[in-house]
């Protein structure tokens, strides 16, 4: 099942914004490498990648938002498969990703592989799709209009 949600187009902050220039530059660029994609795409990607940093880092203590997962954690905004692109290539670049990371949430935000059942039946979006317009940066319709996309089998027992 899939919910239709319709995408909030904003002429909000730049997500880009969430770090500063040189952190953004070294993931896009690494971003426009591995995936030979233009840097003006990897650009797009890489913000919102961190977009959906900010929208994790902000909902994750708020007991209201999504659903909990058997085990009680709250892994609940999750990437469709571009932006999932650009959250692998960017674990990949450590340095900047950490940098990434502590400036948006104050922390590292790890990948946690997991296959959701809001991930399979594809309710996961309508929560993500409230994170990231809770956060007011843009959302590019074109990174979000997708179904969430887990890199992960069911169950990986973690």
């Amino acid at each position: 099942m899939s919910l239709a949600t319709a995408l909030p187009i904003q002429a909000d902050k730049d997500p880009q914004a969430l770090v500063d220039p040189e952190t953004f530059e070294k993931l896009a660029l690494h971003f426009a490498a591995v995936q030979e994609v233009t840097k003006a795409y990897a650009r797009r990607a890489v913000g919102q990648m961190l977009l959906m940093l900010k929208a994790h880092a902000d909902s994750q203590h708020d007991p209201d938002f999504g659903r909990l997962l058997p085990d009680g954690r709250s892994y609940r905004v999750v990437p469709t498969e571009p932006v999932d692109a650009a959250w692998h290539v960017s674990l990949q670049h450590t340095e900047p990703y950490a940098a990434a990371c502590q400036q948006i949430a104050g922390d590292f935000v790890h990948h946690v592989p997991i296959l959701t059942e809001g991930m399979a039946d594809g309710s996961s979006m309508e929560y993500t799709h409230q994170a990231l317009k809770a956060t007011g940066y843009y959302i590019d319709p074109e990174f979000w209009d997708g179904e969430a996309k887990s890199c992960c089998p069911p169950n990986p027992g973690i």
